[in-house]
């Protein structure tokens, strides 16, 4: 069930109490499974780090790309077993929350997925007026997890399918790229250098001329456009580019 916190409950709180400051922490956010074994188990803490209780509700989405490279999320209810998927924790507290792997036991390609953490309302009942109001979380912290299922086999690889000179929204030339994760695991770029041609000269990208694929992670099976600033010393016009790049892996 999805819960929808509307401006009204910030009213009713204003008349009623002041504003309560709840905040929790949520640990780890970056988890690994394996697709079958102890390992499709793992283990997330929460602590309720303030003096009122926080009550919370865990979501699974399914985490891909679009042909751009925004992500793109599918709410996930078979593949994965949440214990608790709803908890209210009383000030100070802790608790595990348990995220089990259910689903194909030997996917071919890592699976990717996000555990979304939301603050909820909790209703508090006034013994004089037997009213019952509802607290304001609309700025509660959210934690976004990402999930992967990673399969026994396999590595990472993206490689440039698409390039040419475009002009960006500031009205800067660019070296504009289509990106393919294509390997068997998500493609994490580290220190990735470009081999870019144009107009019969060649010139070698690194570093901070190619700041913006650092450290971009490319799900496996997904593609991302990316830009660059264009070459100053390379002519505006058709473009071929290569990359070489070495990959984070945990």
């Amino acid at each position: 069930m999805f819960y929808r916190i509307g401006f009204i409950l910030a009213l009713i709180v204003l008349l009623a109490f002041p504003p309560a400051a709840t905040a929790y922490e949520f640990s780890p956010i970056v988890a690994q499974f394996s697709p079958n074994g102890p390992g499709s188990a793992r283990t997330f803490i929460v602590t309720n780090t303030q003096s009122q209780p926080v009550a919370l509700q865990l979501e699974m989405y399914q985490r891909s790309a679009d042909d751009t490279g925004k992500e793109v999320r599918r709410p996930e209810y078979d593949n994965f077993v949440v214990t608790p998927p709803q908890l209210v924790l009383p000030a100070g507290q802790s608790q595990s929350i348990r995220v089990q792997w259910i689903g194909n036991p030997s996917p071919e390609v890592e699976l990717a997925y996000r555990l979304i953490v939301s603050q909820l309302p909790i209703p508090y009942a006034r013994e004089d007026t037997g009213q019952t109001y509802v607290t304001d979380v609309k700025m509660g912290l959210r934690y976004e997890a990402a999930l992967y299922i990673v399969p026994e086999e396999g590595a990472p690889h993206a490689e440039v399918i698409a390039s040419e000179a475009a002009t960006a929204e500031d009205g800067s030339q660019v070296l504009r790229m289509t990106l393919k994760s294509s390997g068997q695991r998500r493609a994490i770029l580290e220190n990735p250098s470009l081999m870019v041609s144009a107009g019969g000269r060649e010139v070698e990208l690194s570093g901070e001329d190619v700041a913006p694929l650092q450290n971009r992670n490319l799900i496996a099976g997904t593609q991302a456009i990316i830009d660059v600033p264009w070459p100053e010393s390379l002519p505006v016009g058709p473009v071929n580019v290569s990359m070489e790049t070495r990959y984070l892996q945990f």
